[in-house]
């Protein structure tokens, strides 16, 4: 299939995932002819949307093996307009890819975990503000901030967490309620269950990104029109 941009790190992890994969992973509409780059079915294809640019943060998508195939991952979306600054592993209770293990460990002075509701994560967000507040006086940096995003459902994502040893040393930000409520005053009509473009996104935000959070939201509307016109296409036929 032809490509209108080229792959990022969460297209390659997809494909070595499918390359070792001992079964297809046949979701509803799998047999739609699909956009080799939005993975949306033709008709509703959103690439007039994507357009890539550069992020103040750095991100480590860690991708529950259920997510990555589904194109209704919203996850990717991230890596779609923040190529240059976002990674993707596989998450692995005991076997973390070494890779990652490296990065995690070279990045140990800037690097936090996006997770809510924890008992210790107002104190770290703290941290971690002051951390950023530094980095935005400096006139270059060598080491921006890194968030490692845990990318499944909620059930999921604390399972990665809590289960996780290798992850227990990295500090956990948490977006308060005020600030939750604050961003679905100005961006949304659903109740407070966020898909993770949306937490990046409002995490953007919390930190004084602005524009950056409005890009991404912006293109995760357009993504999240995409697949209400392709369910709603499917149910038609």
């Amino acid at each position: 299939m032809t490509r209108l941009f080229p792959k990022h790190a969460v297209d390659q992890l997809r494909e070595d995932s499918q390359a070792k994969a001992m079964r297809p992973f046949l979701a509803r509409g799998s047999n739609a002819k699909r956009c080799a780059c939005c993975l949306m079915a033709k008709f509703a294809c959103f690439c007039d949307h994507r357009q890539a640019q550069n992020s103040a943060l750095q991100f480590i998508l860690l991708y529950h093996r259920d997510e990555i195939h589904k194109p209704t991952n919203s996850g990717r979306l991230i890596a779609d307009l923040f190529p240059n600054q976002t990674q993707a592993f596989m998450w692995s209770r005991t076997e973390p890819e070494p890779a990652l293990l490296n990065l995690l460990d070279e990045r140990k002075e800037s690097c936090t975990i996006l997770f809510p509701n924890t008992e210790t994560a107002q104190q770290q967000e703290r941290t971690v503000r002051n951390q950023l507040e530094l980095v935005r006086t400096e006139e270059k940096t060598d080491k921006p901030h890194t968030f490692v995003i845990l990318d499944g459902t909620w059930k999921q994502a604390s399972k990665m967490f809590h289960q996780s040893e290798w992850l227990k040393h990295i500090p956990h930000f948490e977006i308060n309620q005020a600030a939750q409520r604050s961003f679905l005053v100005r961006h949304s009509k659903h109740d407070m269950q966020f898909a993770t473009a949306e937490v990046t996104a409002m995490l953007l935000d919390s930190l004084g990104y602005t524009q950056q959070s409005e890009n991404l939201l912006s293109y995760y509307q357009a993504f999240n029109q995409a697949c209400l016109n392709s369910r709603k296409r499917g149910n038609e036929q």
